[in-house]
């Protein structure tokens, strides 16, 4: 049996749930740090073979979920690829690092560059220690034994180091993820000559699931130091408030009886830096509303920009069926004419985007 179907199946049965409880609000990315001269010169120092270069940005990418829900797994089958790709080549810790989250101590994960490792996670960043945003962070930072990370640039917003440090660490109890259907396609994480990790038939995996330690409920999946072009395409099985319950989220189309539960086509688990030049933030995220959800196919959109607002609307497979643009403050929507479902609306802000869902009775 493949190994994504054995670690789907054994966390979730048939799901009868209904469709506004869907519990994924999309996919956070956040610009974590930016490497200045002392940070490269410390890796070269330490024998690292790929190099830090000065400039490389480490990306934290989160899964946002709504209250009570948790995540299951990050997978990929042969119809929707797993994918974390770079133009250059990711940057690991020669000494501490690793491709996956393992239980490294919080001494360790102060020393040299281990905070900016690239790696995959559910959660976990240390031992005893979750990932949160920056923004969210509200016991400052662990240090670093060397002095380094110390970089301030206003580019990546709050610094880690420092008096006015915020490391994105808060306490909580890690889960070391189960790992399926991989042999060494996370070694590009680790010091090994590569550029894309990509799996066809894989799972990183919590069978009891794993919620965020905020409550905003944003759960760290990866993240990755480049100097290139990041970019990744998701797949996530997310676990429902209600036992037994999950549903999955996938980065192409959905395909019509592919699993036994609840398969929802999600804008956001697609990215590429090269079309987003800062970090995705809570605190620079566009609120567009729709009212009412559900609706019978009526409903309006709220813009709070002053400035139109291009959007896509999507059905539950991933077919777009309607695009235009919020012109202003409000927008009637008529699609009285599809059928009844769970529908998607993927809204472009400068160079972010921000995803909605609502349900036509």
């Amino acid at each position: 049996m493949k190994y994504f179907f054995t670690i789907l199946l054994t966390t979730s049965l048939i799901s009868t749930k209904v469709l506004s409880q869907t519990g994924l609000e999309g996919i956070v990315v956040e610009k974590y740090y930016i490497s200045d001269s002392a940070d490269s010169l410390n890796a070269s120092d330490q024998g690292s073979t790929s190099p830090l270069f000065i400039g490389s940005t480490t990306y934290r990418v989160y899964a946002n979920l709504f209250p009570g829900y948790r995540i299951g797994s990050i997978w990929g089958n042969a119809s929707h690829t797993l994918n974390f790709s770079t133009t250059t080549s990711f940057y690991n810790d020669p000494n501490y690092g690793g491709s996956i989250y393992s239980g490294t101590s919080v001494n360790n994960t102060k020393k040299n560059t281990t905070l900016i490792d690239s790696y995959i996670t559910i959660g976990a960043v240390a031992a005893g220690k979750i990932g949160v945003l920056k923004t969210e962070d509200t016991d400052g930072t662990i240090g670093n034994i060397q002095g380094i990370l110390a970089n301030n640039t206003i580019e990546m917003g709050l610094p880690i180091m420092g008096t006015s440090g915020m490391d994105g660490l808060m306490p909580g109890t890690p889960q070391t993820p189960n790992v399926l259907g991989l042999t060494t396609e996370l070694d590009i994480f680790d010091q090994t000559p590569g550029n894309d990790f990509t799996c066809n038939d894989c799972a990183i995996a919590s069978l009891a699931g794993v919620s965020g330690v905020t409550l905003s409920n944003h759960v760290l999946l990866g993240q990755f130091t480049t100097d290139g072009i990041f970019s990744f395409k998701l797949n996530l099985q997310v676990l429902d408030t209600i036992p037994g319950n999950a549903t999955n989220y996938v980065s192409d189309s959905v395909i019509a009886g592919e699993f036994p539960f609840l398969t929802i086509f999600e804008p956001t688990l697609i990215y590429s830096s090269e079309q987003s030049n800062i970090g995705i933030s809570e605190s620079k995220e566009l609120k567009v509303t729709i009212a009412p959800n559900p609706n019978d196919g009526l409903f309006v959109l709220n813009n709070p920009a002053s400035f139109p607002l291009p959007f896509s609307i999507f059905d539950i497979t991933g077919k777009l069926i309607y695009t235009s643009k919020i012109e202003s403050s409000e927008m009637s929507i008529d699609i009285q004419n599809l059928d009844s479902g769970l529908y998607t609306i993927l809204v472009a802000f400068e160079d972010r985007f921000q995803a909605l869902r609502f349900i036509k009775n």
